[in-house]
This record gives structure tokens, sequence and C-alpha cells, in this order.
């Protein structure tokens, strides 16, 4: 096994961007253009030589800062963006592959999509072969296996006292969200894309899957705040600010076509988040609330459904399914009756619909 040092963003405690640094990635395979590694890659879109050299695999992202005249082109935050998502991927993979005791499928990531030369795309998603999408197009066929797609950038921000542009592969937290959902479809498998023909899975993501996500973004930088950085505008009460310390409840949830998984999803994501920053009050390390959660993942997924029957598909929306799932995962009972409690006061209970438990939050039922 062969390291390889590379540039990327450490972040401990706090909230994204981090600490530059120099890290070291195993079995990485360079080209002009993108890394590869074991079952992941990591690939620009938009031309040119960016990874020459050894030297280019340690690049400043910081040159970005200013008023540079086409900031999306600029070789060097293209090149560090390459390394830095690398980085943040292959963590959170190799954090969940080691509790689990399994290896993911190959994830391919690629940056700088959705370009319509007007107006750069400054999101990340998480893509499935479909036959067609609610937004966002795509041109070429997506891997059956999942892609993960991130946009050039094109606001700025403040970092060290000067602007800075937000580019989605230099967010430690984005990325890890994103390559979360890499690890739902391929351990959980929500929504039952398994059982879909190959190139017709759904790309709808539920509350409980978004939430998940996020939890799994907050344990990889330690720090509830996982957008704190490119949305520290918007209070930390705010739902699109995404804060997991915020106290919401099954009393704020909305379910429903027309809601925001990613908002209601947050409820599920602070209540796991509680539960985790407090497990040393019972004794027990944070990390095994993160293990109880994957261990409950892994139960979703090995359920086996011969058809995607509707009334499967809606238990598996659940915050209680999930919650189910994670205290029988638990490796001790005294830390399941923690994760129980925590959950409870939230208004979440193993079993329990959404639309209940939010009932029963709002002293309706």
């Amino acid at each position: 096994m062969t390291t390889t040092a590379v540039t990327a963003y450490v972040v401990r405690e706090s909230p994204p961007p981090g600490r530059l640094s120099v890290v070291g990635l195993d079995d990485l395979e360079v080209l002009p253009d993108r890394l590869r590694m074991p079952r992941l890659t990591v690939e620009d879109l938009r031309g040119g030589s960016l990874l020459s050299g050894r030297g280019t695999l340690r690049s400043d992202p910081r040159w970005s800062a200013g008023h540079a005249p086409a900031p999306a082109l600029n070789a060097t935050v293209r090149a560090f963006s390459l390394t830095n998502v690398a980085w943040a991927a292959r963590r959170l993979l190799q954090r969940v592959e080691a509790c689990l005791g399994v290896e993911l499928p190959h994830l391919h990531i690629v940056v700088g999509c959705h370009d319509n030369g007007r107006r750069h795309w400054s999101g990340g998603h998480y893509r499935l072969p479909a036959t067609w999408y609610s937004e966002l197009p795509e041109e070429g066929p997506v891997a059956p296996t999942g892609e993960v797609h991130l946009g050039y950038g094109r606001a700025f921000v403040v970092h060290e006292g000067t602007r800075y542009l937000h580019s989605p592969g230099h967010d430690v937290a984005l990325v890890s969200h994103e390559v979360a959902h890499h690890v739902c479809r391929h351990v959980a498998d929500f929504r039952l894309n398994a059982l879909r023909p190959a190139r017709e899975h759904t790309n709808h993501r539920t509350a409980v899957e978004e939430g998940t996500c996020d939890y799994l973004a907050a344990v990889m930088i330690g720090h509830p705040d996982i957008y704190g950085w490119h949305r520290g505008h918007l209070p930390l009460t705010d739902p699109r600010r995404r804060c997991l310390a915020a106290p919401w409840t099954m009393a704020s949830f909305r379910g429903g076509h027309d809601a925001d998984p990613h908002a209601d999803g947050t409820i599920w994501a602070a209540a796991l988040w509680e539960a985790r920053w407090r497990a040393p009050e019972v004794g027990f390390p944070s990390e095994h609330v993160d293990a109880a959660l994957l261990h409950g993942l892994a139960r979703l997924g090995s359920q086996h459904f011969t058809e995607r029957d509707e009334e499967n598909l809606r238990a598996r929306r659940y915050f209680g399914t999930l919650l189910a799932a994670v205290l029988e995962a638990a490796r001790d009972a005294s830390l399941a009756h923690h994760v129980e409690r925590v959950m409870a006061a939230r208004g979440i209970r193993a079993g329990w619909s959404n639309a209940h438990a939010r009932e029963v939050a709002r002293g309706c039922a």
C-alpha cells in the first residue's frame, strides 16, 4: 500500500472549512482530471490538465480569495476540490465500511456539474439513474451505483478575513452529506431502489434519509453547525441553516409532498446529535451512537421484500421505524435506553408514524 500526500481541509469540532492540512490517501491513482482509489473516483468535468505533477496535489485554495475575474475556472481551486473531496469522501466511506464490515459499491463523484454558462450551480446532490429528473437534467447516463454531483460555486463567503469562493468541493460537511446518501442507498435503501429496474430509480429523498445524512456530516466534522460556513447569515433556528444544535421537536414536522425533507429531517438529525453529545454523561463514547445508527441502517437494508409495496415504503419514511432498528442494534441496553429517552423528549418514538408523532407533540392526539 502506498500513501500519497494531498492537501485538504481537516475539520475537528468546528464549523467548516477547517484547517488547511497535508493528509495521506492510500492507493491513489492520479490522472490529469481525476483521482482514483478503491471504490471511489473523483473527477473534474471542466477539462484541462489539473494534476500534472506531485506538487499539484498540494494546491492552496486560498488563491480564490479576492476578486478573481473567473473563479470557477481557477485551476488551483479546481485541483484542491479534487483532493479535498477525495479526502472527505474516503474518510466517511472507510468509517462506515469498518463499522459494518462491508465494502460499499463504487462511488463516482463529479465536480463542476450543471453549468449553463451564465449562472454556475453552487449546490450538490446524489443522483441515481432515472428516466427523468425533476430538476437539473443529466446530459449523460448516471452510474448504476450512484454519483455525487458538485457544482462550480458562485457565492463568496468570508474566510480568514477575506472573500473566498464557496466551491462545494471545498466544504467538508457538504461533501460528507452527499456521500452519506450513497451510504443510505446501499446500506438501508430507504426507497427500495434495489427492486426498481436498473435505470428507473427514484431520486426523491425522505426526511429520515436527509436527517441521517446531516447527522453523518456532523459526525465527520465533530460539530452540529454543519452549514455554518456558507449559511452563517441565517439564524441558528432557521430550518435552512440545518444546525443540529437547535431544539427541534416533532411539533415542527410538516410532512407531505410540499414539505422540504431537509427541514423535516433536521428534527431527526438534531435528536440523534443530542443523544451523541450526551452519551458520555451515561458512560458511553459518542461513537457508540454512530455505530448503533449504522447498524440500524443495516437492519433496514437486510429486510427482504419481493416488491415495492406501498405499505412497506411508507413505513420506511418514519423516524420511528429507523429508531426501532437503532435501538435493536445498540450494543448495550443502557445505551438503547439513553437514545430512546432523548428521542422521546423530541417526540420521536419507536414504531410511531411521523404524522402520529407530530399530532402527539402538538397535543392533538
